[in-house]
């Protein structure tokens, strides 16, 4: 287990690891960490922010076992000077006891907009780490403000509607101003039922010059215009998830955005920006793309065979290190290429390794690390190593200039078909080889098939290998099958997540010796609540690439928008389609009601908010986020794609299978939900029953088993194989 305190400091002296930040109803920030100091020792949080803000403290109380919680009053970190105020926070143990600066993971960040009554103002509250690690906490007033709910940018107009304030007059204008200079822009807005709407020439702001317009509404009544921004929701970071249309008018670009503070702006600029790539080339490649992308995959191929055998020599022969077991347990290595992201593999193994340290001495090795702390909690009992630290100074001297130029050289081990090449370079992997070269006995578990492919030929005959398959065979690419089907019968056993994946294994092994056994992933203890059913909310999750067809889930969105404006689909995850799945929203008019929300490390919590959840994957591994969505109480939609889905969902039961690619189908089916509350609810009753059954508990004992049987091996029976 990670230990509570640890010297991390770039100065002396320990720091504290807050285990994790938590946005409370009622105003409240909850930090979470390991109990501190022996038995009986107290302590307290401290918040300090210089000689103008007097500190601010707060007690720890014991929260789950082991750990403590201090219930942070967001009211209580208003600035008592001027308009914004940066906390630090700290660990005191009295007069006597010293302190320690609390620092958290790279990833920590909420946000929380907080409404001063009567005042008409807000501040926000940021919570986030330095790059340090040490935990920072920012609140800073913000003006008065008018409620945005929706922008439109329409022919040469920008179009406003949002809340007007309780005291207004019989007139009310939207109120542009160049922000630096003292040119005003007025049109005049008309009240709604439930708030206002409003427009300004976009015409008349490129006319204004190069720079930046505030946009404000003046209520009237002789009242002072107030800013227009998008503050009080669980969503405060417009700019980062939520993107508008740019025009070009004349001579200049013009593009409204939410500012840092969640205020609503439009920047005009006479260069504009480059064009970005249509959403119609969303993951797709010309003819002649799709030839150099072979010729330059076969002579990759050609170099890495070469390059191999180098590597290989440069390992050495295999040679046992000391093994390090505690006591009398046998050792199991689980090799991930990163284990500090937050993606689908690393949950599912951090839990596989939870289960295991109970019987096992396990030990989590990370091929790259680019984050200084795991965005996951460490599995109490399993040990973390760093084969290639790259947050690491260089070494000195000749090994350093080594690194450098080797880090700059593609991966000879990882096949190019693999996703994880690009993240791996040649000394990537001259630092795997000999790591595997020195293995003691017991049992590697590898965890992706570029891992996979690779061990047998350098892990010693006395360790065991078992290699976990996340993704189904025929989602891999022809080159990588391939090597596949030469590698994959020198492995001790297999493990795949469904009975597909069963199948085609065994058919392919049926002359190996190589065990296959189907074992699903099992779902993590995620905590948190249930969800409610009430929001109008969707909820989708996933890498923004083209296998999770999230360009075919933003077109399923446009019929339900067009039928219920009021509800919206948020989408979390990151990757490299992340422009075109903007521009796509942009085309298809949905930036009101598509939001691309980012990466999380706190993806119960966004699922505990939603109603629904919908998977648009043309293909899956699995679909363990079906089963985390689930696990809240979510009934799904998903496409029956290959593979997952349809072992995890029972339509019409628990969710709603649609044909795979079907577009329409799927704006069907959620609208179904949508429609229908009751069958809302009924499935999501059901699927919260089904997630249980994929709990570890469940699943666990097929583990013991299979490394039951094989640990005893010590690969004896792929020795020869490997040689």
């Amino acid at each position: 287990m990670q230990p509570p305190w640890r010297s991390t400091s770039r100065e002396a002296g320990d720091r504290y690891v807050a285990g994790r930040l938590q946005l409370l109803d009622g105003g409240r920030l909850r930090l979470e960490g390991p109990a501190p100091g022996g038995p009986g020792e107290t302590a307290e949080l401290v918040l300090r922010a210089g000689p103008q803000e007097p500190e601010r403290r707060f007690a720890l109380s014991p929260a789950r076992e082991g750990t403590v919680e201090a219930l942070v009053d967001l009211w209580e970190l208003r600035p008592a000077s001027g308009a914004g105020v940066t906390w630090s926070v700290h660990l005191s143990f009295g007069p006597d006891g010293g302190e320690r600066v609390v620092v958290a993971r790279a990833s920590t960040q909420v946000a929380a907009p907080v409404e001063l009554p009567g005042e008409g103002a807000v501040y926000r509250v940021r919570a986030h780490a330095t790059k340090h690690g040490e935990l920072r906490i920012d609140a800073k007033l913000l003006a008065r403000y008018a409620q945005v709910r929706e922008v439109w940018v329409r022919g040469d107009s920008l179009e406003v509607r949002g809340a007007l304030p309780p005291e207004r007059g019989a007139e009310i204008a939207l109120v542009a101003r160049l922000r630096g200079g003292d040119r005003e822009l007025r049109a005049p807005a008309m009240a709604e039922a439930d708030g206002f709407r409003g427009a300004l020439a976009l015409g008349a702001l490129a006319q204004g010059g190069d720079g930046t317009w505030d946009l404000f509404l003046d209520p009237g009544a002789g009242g002072e215009p107030l800013r227009l921004g998008a503050h009080l929701d669980d969503m405060p970071d417009r700019r980062r998830t939520t993107v508008l249309p740019r025009r070009r008018v004349g001579e200049r670009e013009l593009q409204p955005y939410f500012t840092v503070d969640n205020n609503l702006s439009v920047r005009a600029d006479a260069r504009g920006q480059p064009p970005r790539r249509p959403p119609s080339a969303l993951g797709e490649r010309t003819a002649a793309q799709e030839a150099a992308r072979r010729a330059k995959l076969l002579a990759a191929e050609a170099v890495q065979a070469v390059g191999r055998r180098i590597v290989r020599l440069a390992a050495g022969r295999p040679r046992a290190r000391k093994a390090g077991s505690r006591g009398d347990r046998p050792k199991v290595y689980i090799l991930l290429l990163h284990a500090y992201g937050v993606g689908g593999t690393i949950r599912t193994v951090f839990n596989l390794a939870g289960r295991l340290a109970g019987s096992y001495d396990v030990e989590l090795v990370s091929l790259v690390r680019r984050r200084e702390s795991p965005v996951l909690p460490l599995p109490e009992g399993v040990a973390l190593t760093v084969l290639d630290d790259r947050t690491a100074p260089a070494p000195s001297g000749l090994r350093g200039r080594a690194a450098k130029l080797l880090r700059k050289a593609p991966s000879m081990l990882i096949h190019p078909e693999d996703y994880g090449f690009r993240s791996c370079s040649l000394w990537t992997d001259l630092k795997l080889a000999r790591w595997l070269r020195t293995l003691p006995p017991g049992v590697l578990i590898s965890t992706r098939p570029g891992l996979n492919v690779v061990a047998p030929d350098l892990a010693p005959p006395w360790v065991a290998l078992l290699a976990q398959e996340h993704m189904n065979f025929l989602s891999h690419r022809a080159r990588l099958r391939a090597r596949i089907r030469r590698q994959y019968p020198k492995l001790d056993a297999l493990a795949v997540l469904t009975q597909d994946d069963l199948r085609d294994y065994r058919e392919l092994l049926s002359s190996a010796p190589t065990r296959v056994v189907q074992i699903p992933n099992a779902l993590p203890r995620l905590g948190g609540a249930r969800a409610s059913l009430d929001a109008r909310l969707v909820v989708a999750a996933g890498r923004l690439t083209p296998q999770k067809g999230f360009d075919l889930l933003i077109r399923a969105w446009k019929p339900v928008a067009e039928a219920h404006p009021d509800w919206k689909l948020r989408i979390f995850g990151g990757g490299a389609e992340a422009a075109a799945l903007r521009e796509l929203i942009l085309e298809q008019e949905l930036y009101n009601h598509v939001f691309l929300m980012g990466t999380t490390d706190r993806l119960q919590d966004e699922l505990a908010k939603a109603s629904i959840f919908v998977l648009s994957s043309r293909y899956e591994g699995f679909g363990m986020v079906l089963l985390e969505a689930m696990s809240r109480g979510l009934p799904v939609v998903s496409f029956d794609c290959p593979r997952g889905p349809s072992e995890i969902v029972s339509d019409r039961v628990d969710g709603t299978l649609v044909r795979t690619g079907d577009v329409g189908g799927l704006g069907r089916a959620l609208l179904e939900l949508i429609e229908d509350p009751g069958r809302r609810r009924r499935y999501g009753a059901a699927a919260l029953e089904k997630a249980r059954l994929y709990e570890m508990s469940n699943l666990g004992p097929k583990w013991d088993a299979l490394l039951e049987d094989i640990a005893g091996t010590g690969g004896a029976g792929r020795a020869a194989g490997r040689r």
